[in-house]
């Protein structure tokens, strides 16, 4: 019963994904401009956690844990997650960046890890592709 009563209450503590950009401005900010500056890396970490919200989790509760470490300290711990292999290896600055969002606005990116596959849906929603695009263009 008192387990069932602690679980009630961090379900209803958590921020569903629709407010998390209400609930931390500054924190969507930098995210959005993470997604500016890494358009390729931001869309392959966006899918990965539609794929794996699992293993986002884990790297964001690894970054803020570790705050001083690269994001090779991470790989080699997940030697076994291909797809990590692969952003790694083409988008390590994105992805120490993406770590250093998630130290910098801890709550935040606790907050969104906390819905399965909600930075997926923040990529979708808050940032879709199309606008990244449309931003990256020379002139436009």
């Amino acid at each position: 019963m008192l387990r069932a009563l602690c679980f009630g209450l961090v379900v209803a503590a958590a921020v569903p994904v629709s407010q998390w950009k209400q609930k931390h401005p500054q924190a969507a900010q930098a995210l959005g401009k993470w997604v500016h500056e890494n358009p390729q890396a931001s869309r392959k970490v966006f899918a990965w956690d539609g794929l794996h919200p699992d293993r986002t989790k884990e790297l964001v509760e690894w970054a803020i844990s570790n705050p001083d470490a690269d994001i090779v300290a991470f790989h080699t711990k997940h030697r076994d997650w291909p797809e990590f292999d692969e952003l790694l290896d083409k988008h390590r600055g994105a992805l120490n960046e993406f770590a250093a969002w998630a130290r910098q606005h801890r709550d935040a990116a606790k907050a969104l890890i906390e819905n399965p596959r909600g930075l997926e849906w923040a990529g979708k929603n808050l940032y879709p592709a199309r606008s990244r695009q449309a931003r990256a263009r020379p002139g436009g």
